[in-house]
């Protein structure tokens, strides 16, 4: 028998960039984090988008299993859907489940324009495992990046986010600062992370940028404590943005720019570049994330420089739908939850391999319900730098 169930929306996040999104879940005693024990959730799927007369999204569970057949199940214990585009307004946000012998197979909207994801709580015996291959790990760029004199140190005694960081033991650390508008006769100081990949290339994400305007950014390298005065400081103006042609504002997909500095930086002790890819890491492996970045959601950016030991999370999709694992990463850690912040956007994940450091992902997005990677939480988000190295060699 099938019939149609109406339900009204509950308000989640997402987003170092917050995306504001919307959830449905049925049958109404299911989680997100509850698709447990002999039951996972999919992967997300997104197999329509609003269309019709009525310009409404609906996903149907017949179309999904004909277009990915051994990524979800025949009779799935339940169903969980949220929207991926810009919310029109404040809502309220309903959409109606339709329902054959108990099992949920199909969701439409109601809001015109919105378009939805959606994922299925499915029994373990009912996957068809897939095939797996190896491939040969890309070799290093060269025997000299990546390489710092002074050493760092992960500190065991953590506090909220991590640990202070030994002074300049990151190098290629640097602050973006750009100068915005923010009101009458004011200006505002937007600050964000980036990493150094040559004397006169530095990496940094797309939704840094405000206004294109290269003569209101400044480049820090040799910084540690923005409190202090510190002599190993390289301040530099920038030349020329190149933001990634195919970066989308709104889905915050190929959130990539690199900005050429009017002069080159000196390298020393004190600066130095990191490595591009590279072997990258795999499932579980460690990483670091390190940015001037806030204590918590909504805080005022860090003083000193911060460093996190975190690991790399696969099949990401089943936390965010709209992440595409070709092109990002996820990482976090479900124990001490250690995140990202605001303020930590643009800043490097690095991975280290034989004692140089590779730059294999640039901050993009947390969840805006909290800066946390608990395993009740969103993981972190970043730009699988190693999808992009043809248009960045072709840059630098």
């Amino acid at each position: 028998m099938l019939f149609w169930v109406v339900v009204t929306a509950l308000l989640c996040g997402s987003a170092i960039q917050a995306i504001p999104s919307v959830f449905f879940i049925y049958p109404q005693n299911l989680t997100p984090t509850g698709c447990t024990g002999t039951n996972s959730w999919t992967k997300w799927f997104n197999s329509a988008k609003p269309s019709g007369s009525e310009n409404v999204d609906k996903e149907l569970l017949a179309t999904i299993q004909a277009a990915n057949g051994r990524d979800v199940c025949a009779k799935p214990q339940g169903i969980h859907v949220e929207s991926v585009s810009p919310l029109p307004g404040s809502g309220p946000f309903q959409g109606s489940w339709s329902v054959t012998n108990n099992i949920v197979t199909g969701f439409q909207s109601a809001t015109v324009g919105l378009d939805f994801q959606v994922r299925f709580c499915c029994p373990n015996t009912d996957f068809v495992p897939t095939t797996t291959t190896t491939t040969t790990p890309r070799p290093m760029p060269s025997s000299t990046c990546g390489r710092a004199e002074i050493k760092h140190s992960i500190a065991n005694s953590r506090i909220f986010g991590g640990s202070h960081a030994i002074p300049n033991s990151w190098p290629w650390q640097v602050l973006y600062e750009e100068r915005k508008p923010c009101g009458t006769n004011q200006v505002c100081i937007g600050s964000c992370g980036g990493t150094l990949i040559d004397s006169r290339h530095v990496l940094t994400a797309s939704h840094c940028i405000g206004n294109n305007n290269p003569s209101a950014i400044t480049i820090t390298a040799g910084l540690h404590n923005k409190l202090n005065t510190e002599s190993t400081r390289q301040v530099r103006a920038v030349e020329r943005i190149f933001m990634h042609p195919n970066y989308n504002n709104q889905t915050i997909e190929n959130d990539l720019t690199i900005l050429r500095l009017a002069q080159p930086v000196t390298f020393n002790t004190y600066v130095q570049p990191a490595c591009l890819p590279g072997p990258e890491p795999s499932h579980d492996e460690n990483v670091v994330l390190i940015g001037w970045g806030a204590l918590k959601l909504g805080g005022g950016a860090y003083h000193e420089l911060k460093q996190t030991q975190v690991k790399v999370i696969s099949e990401c999709n089943k936390f965010w739908g709209q992440v595409d694992e070709d092109k990002q990463v996820c990482v976090g850690h479900a124990a001490t939850g250690d995140s990202a912040c605001q303020g930590d956007s643009g800043g490097p994940m690095l991975y280290e391999r034989n004692g140089q450091w590779i730059v294999s992902g640039v901050a993009s997005f947390v969840s805006s319900s909290g800066c946390t990677t608990y395993s009740n939480s969103r993981p972190n988000v970043y730009v699988r730098v190693s999808a992009y190295l043809p248009w960045i060699k072709s840059i630098i």
